[in-house]
């Protein structure tokens, strides 16, 4: 789904790439009230992307003092900060926020779309996230023409490789989108998975996207998305989102 993140303009903090916030929910970290900050900028251009705004790095950046207000105020009862984007990973700035969080004992869940093992490999190493969520766009053989991104496959390979060896909770997740994953692609990238935590395959859903032909792609039957979670299943656990 698209975001409107609450927005204010004023205050700088550690990032200059604050795009936006959600004071709490639940569902970008299963299982943990957190409040989600969005970071401008990504290095993918995927067709289906619900968040076009995002993808370049923000003009006016929210104000990081309203973000530190309200986790400062609810530290008592949010379990987490979740840093999504955009990418995070081609912030400059991404330690250093990550050492603020750190700074207030905050876990903070990471999401990424894994073309930047370097940066990764740097956070696990330090220990600076708690949990871990790469998206996987689309079988290896296929991931630069789609992300528009030279040499993603291998990168992102790398960070899979990372996150699994790294000890790190995490989960690895897939958007069925029809016009660049096959129902069996799934099943294949859940066997180069094997030995992760979790695997989700999540519905396409046509609104709102970067390119606008790909609202127009109808998405996979429930059931057909079913039968491929049980598939998947003898690799690596896997859910169904969203169908």
């Amino acid at each position: 789904m698209s975001v409107s993140p609450t927005r204010i303009s004023t205050a700088q903090g550690p990032t200059q790439r604050l795009a936006g916030w959600l004071p709490a929910g639940m569902l970008d970290w299963p299982g943990r009230l957190s409040a989600t900050m969005f970071l401008g900028g990504c290095d993918f251009r995927c067709p289906f992307c619900h968040n076009a705004a995002l993808i370049s790095t923000p003009t006016e950046p929210a104000s990081w003092s309203g973000l530190a207000e309200h986790l400062e105020a609810k530290r008592g009862w949010l379990d987490g900060v979740v840093i999504t984007g955009g990418e995070p990973t081609t912030d400059p700035d991404l330690v250093r926020t990550l050492e603020y969080f750190a700074e207030m004992h905050m876990p903070v869940k990471l999401d990424t779309n894994g073309n930047n093992p370097g940066v990764l490999e740097a956070v696990l190493a330090a220990g600076l996230v708690s949990y871990v969520a790469l998206d996987i766009k689309t079988a290896f053989d296929r991931y630069d023409a789609l992300t528009g991104a030279r040499d993603a496959a291998s990168r992102v390979s790398r960070s899979v490789d990372l996150i699994i060896s790294g000890g790190v909770p995490h989960e690895f997740r897939t958007t069925a989108y029809p016009g660049a994953v096959m129902l069996d692609d799934l099943v294949d990238i859940a066997l180069s998975l094997e030995g992760g935590d979790r695997y989700a395959i999540q519905q396409f859903v046509p609104e709102t996207t970067l390119d606008p032909r790909a609202s127009g792609v109808l998405p996979y039957r429930p059931d057909a998305l079913v039968q491929v979670v049980e598939r998947c299943n003898t690799y690596i656990p896997t859910v169904l989102r969203g169908a």
